[in-house]
């Protein structure tokens, strides 16, 4: 994404797609469990981005057996990125059925890490640590959302990231605060309950951001679906607030006209009066 310089749209799309595929794996009983962006490939058909989902080596593993403690612990050792992108519920490593849902984790890391250039804990700060502290902030610690992380860089990292997305850092930063600030803290809940319950299910909330829609993953208030409605229908809101200027501009002009009036008719009453009480 950052080499073809993909624009956060066009980064929402492909991930979008990615959903679908986990989705389709689900649908075939298969629970990946190591999603992670050397994972996904992105192959070009005709100019469009595909991205193609591999390595399920995992995922047959817990097809085959039920994983012990050990093997865990193994995974870890030889796969130094896995941790990264491993939801809270695979870190415990205690006797919990680990289910798609752990999957929807992973997806909120890489949508992290596509919209900030960095996974949701500092990779430098993280692996320095032990295998049971990295359990525990997996499990335990909240990351920043990702807007509120960008504002935190320093101006030149702020640009180098808004660049490889054919933007400026304002405007980078106003496009990921708010809806996807939510989404993407909605996939990485502590509690696998309350993210999504399915891979489609995330996808379909990223294509109501992109279609200025209500997200379920923020408190629907009524002034924010005023404001999605809104900005979804910009044309007609436009046309209407154009009628609704001229009418308060009207109604204005004519007040003031009819005050003007007014005022000069009591001058002429009282010029009257005045000329009555000469004679």
């Amino acid at each position: 994404c950052d080499e073809a310089q993909l624009t956060t749209h066009a980064r929402l799309q492909l991930f979008i797609a990615v959903c679908h595929a986990v989705q389709h794996a689900h649908q075939k009983g298969i629970i990946h469990r190591d999603l992670k962006p050397s994972n996904i490939l992105v192959t070009l058909h005709d100019g469009v981005p595909v991205p193609k989902v591999i390595d399920f080596g995992v995922a047959k593993a817990i097809q085959q057996q039920r994983l012990s403690d050990f093997t865990v612990f193994t995974r870890f050792e030889q796969m130094i990125g896995t941790p990264l992108y491993m939801s809270p519920e695979q870190a415990e490593m205690s006797g919990l059925d680990i289910d798609t849902r752990s999957d929807i984790y992973s997806l909120g890391v890489l949508l992290y890490e596509l919209l900030t250039g960095r996974t949701p804990f500092d990779p430098g700060e993280l692996l320095k640590q032990g295998l049971d502290e990295i359990r525990r902030v997996i499990r335990e610690d909240e990351p920043q959302k990702p807007s509120t992380f960008v504002s935190s860089l320093a101006l030149d990292l702020r640009s180098t990231l808004a660049q490889h997305r054919q933007s400026d850092h304002a405007k980078f930063i106003s496009q990921i605060r708010g809806d996807l600030d939510w989404i993407v803290m909605k996939a990485l809940e502590k509690d696998r309950t309350r993210r999504y319950g399915t891979a489609n299910g995330f996808a379909q909330d990223i294509q109501r951001h992109l279609q200025n829609e209500p997200v379920e993953a923020r408190p629907a208030t009524q002034f924010y679906r005023f404001r999605r409605f809104a900005k979804r229908n910009k044309t007609a809101f436009a046309a209407g607030s154009g009628i609704a200027a001229a009418l308060v501009l009207g109604l204005a002009a004519s007040t003031w006209m009819f005050v003007k009036e007014k005022q000069a008719r009591q001058r002429a009453v009282s010029a009257e009066q005045q000329q009555v009480k000469l004679r």
